[in-house]
């Protein structure tokens, strides 16, 4: 919470609204078009690219933005102030961690309730509150605005906070930002697809080469994990889901619900596999559970979708075909299930993938064949 000097000089002098269409212009124009270069590939064929780098390993990238939805109320604020502690004092959590400096903008609780969360969180890390001095950087912006982009005149304009985000980054030499939230900083349309990822490279510039947790609310819509335009998903590298049961697993409205589990799931990974993990709220804090040694992460998002096809492809050797209807002995999970061909994953996780890919039309129904009567077999394809 330490103040950084000449907030007010940045924000009048960065991004005010005529710089910002001076800007626009000047790319309309081509007077300053970007000059590149395409890879050397003469140059690289010796060498050895660097390895990637992680904040927290397989789970949140360095350098690119990472987003963490999930429903009011279930502590995602919680969760990414104490993933923000223990990256500034390098203790592990979730997985083993290197020390990092973190800068996080809390737009939801006052400074009060921040203080009463980081009391409980340093205690269970075994650390004072004065361990994280000039390691993690926490201020509350509940009761001030922190739109960092909204339109004017119907074009989307950075504001000037963008431009006090980018000198804090710098300032602080912050390795991590975490923003709460996309409600609070994103006064433009959540569902136009350009206006979100222009504000995306503005944010990621802005933080550059910091890595970024963004947090945001899903949908009100059945099944949603996030809110908005897909281009939210499409314009960061990883997708992190903070729920009160395991994504993938069926409905029931009939199952309690114990309000101190939470399950974090990984949703979208682009260079790992996907995986969940359970956490207790236990005074205050979200304790992860215990990973066994050699233990094999569930499947999903595209991981799954590849288990589908290969399932879909393997029944159609042997002229097999699922179908999408739970009530037919060919149910296209209850086939893989019967052939061995789940691969470590469920059957309602299989089925989600499964209604999902229907629905973006990566599997159709088609006729495979004709029944004794010579009416048509439908069957699910690929296409």
């Amino acid at each position: 919470m330490n103040a950084v000097p000449d907030k007010g000089a940045r924000l009048i002098e960065f991004f005010s609204s005529e710089q910002a269409k001076d800007e626009a212009e000047k790319r309309l124009n081509g007077t300053e078009a970007p000059k590149k270069s395409p890879l050397r590939w003469d140059d690289l064929e010796t060498k050895q690219p660097p390895e990637r780098e992680w904040i927290i390993p397989h789970w949140i990238p360095h350098g690119h933005t990472t987003l963490l939805a999930g429903r009011a109320g279930v502590g995602k604020t919680l969760l990414a102030q104490h993933i923000g502690a223990a990256l500034a004092l390098g203790h592990e959590y979730v997985e083993p961690l290197e020390t990092r400096r973190v800068l996080m903008w809390a737009g939801e609780d006052d400074e009060a309730e921040l203080w009463r969360r980081q009391i409980q969180i340093s205690s269970y890390l075994g650390q004072p509150l004065s361990a994280l001095t000039e390691r993690f950087y926490l201020y509350s912006y509940a009761s001030e605005d922190m739109t960092l982009a909204s339109p004017i005149f119907g074009a989307l304009t950075p504001t000037a906070l963008l431009g006090e985000l980018r000198a804090q980054v710098g300032d602080l030499r912050a390795e991590v930002v975490v923003l709460d939230n996309i409600a609070r900083i994103f006064g433009g349309s959540e569902n136009d697809r350009h206006a979100v990822t222009t504000f995306m490279a503005w944010l990621q510039g802005a933080c550059s080469p910091a890595a970024l947790l963004l947090l945001g609310h899903p949908a009100k819509s059945q099944g949603s994990e996030y809110s908005g335009s897909t281009a939210w998903e499409g314009a960061v590298r990883a997708r992190l889901y903070l729920c009160d049961r395991p994504p993938d697993q069926e409905p029931d409205e009939d199952a309690p619900i114990d309000d101190r589990t939470r399950f974090l799931a990984r949703r979208k990974a682009n260079y790992s596999p996907l995986d969940i993990r359970r956490l207790t709220l236990q005074d205050g804090v979200f304790i992860p559970e215990a990973i066994e040694p050699g233990r094999i992460a569930s499947p999903s998002g595209e991981f799954l979708k590849d288990i589908v096809r290969r399932a879909v492809t393997t029944l159609a050797g042997r002229d097999i075909h699922g179908v999408a209807a739970t009530g037919s002995p060919n149910y296209l999970p209850r086939l893989a299930k019967q052939y061995a061909l789940l691969d470590n994953s469920t059957p309602s996780a299989f089925a989600s993938a499964m209604r999902q890919m229907i629905l973006a039309e990566e599997l159709k129904i088609a006729v495979v064949g004709k029944y004794a009567n010579r009416g048509p077999k439908h069957g699910l394809v690929l296409p």
